[in-house]
């Protein structure tokens, strides 16, 4: 009996010392949680909305590839013709004249902009679209709303010789841009400067 009452006692003297976190410490573990997370999260979101911009245009310029592949593999003509109905309307990407590409919808924070920045709706007009021939090279489709632009990236009147650009916008501001040489070949850089 009396090992049992010890061990009791024991257990309770040890209960008994054990102390937990009080108010103030509380209070300052969530403080400290908060001051990092209105840091933390303004980064993640913008890190997002870059990330959602490169996404977009990495697989417009994968896509096109595809495109200009299919044409030369199918001996066909490919047309990609890129569409935003208004500025708040999702960019998309159809894929015409060859067989295995579907119609892209691109994020909705990614927006079709023209050499200056401008959106659809203030100054870029749609569609834009770009055709490669048989051969894989590029052809001036003649739109009016395409963006051909000159070895320094300005923007230029489309001919035979100039390159064509694709140029994409997040909501934060940031530019990139596809750019199609006349011989065909497609690039795409972090400005909406770029010449490819």
């Amino acid at each position: 009996m009396k090992v049992c009452e010890c061990r009791k006692r024991g257990i309770i003297v040890r209960l008994g010392s054990v102390q937990g976190f009080t108010l103030m410490e509380m209070m300052i573990v969530v403080a400290i949680i908060g001051a990092l997370s209105a840091i933390a999260i303004p980064n993640y979101l913008d890190w997002n909305r870059k990330y959602k911009l490169k996404d977009a245009v990495g697989l417009v310029h994968g896509n096109m590839g595809m495109a200009r592949m299919n044409a030369i593999n199918q001996n066909v003509a490919a047309t990609v013709t890129v569409t935003q109905a208004s500025a708040t309307a999702p960019v998309t990407v159809a894929f015409t004249g060859v067989s295995g590409l579907s119609t892209l919808t691109l994020d909705s924070a990614v927006s079709l902009t023209n050499a200056t920045g401008a959106t659809v709706g203030s100054g870029v007009s749609s569609p834009q679209s770009i055709q490669f021939n048989s051969m894989g090279l590029w052809v001036n489709s003649g739109n009016a709303n395409n963006l051909c632009i000159s070895n320094t990236g300005a923007g230029v009147a489309c001919g035979s010789a100039t390159a064509q650009a694709l140029n994409f916008k997040n909501t934060k501001g940031i530019n990139y841009r596809i750019v199609v040489l006349p011989t065909g070949k497609i690039s795409w850089c972090y400005a909406s400067a770029c010449a490819g």
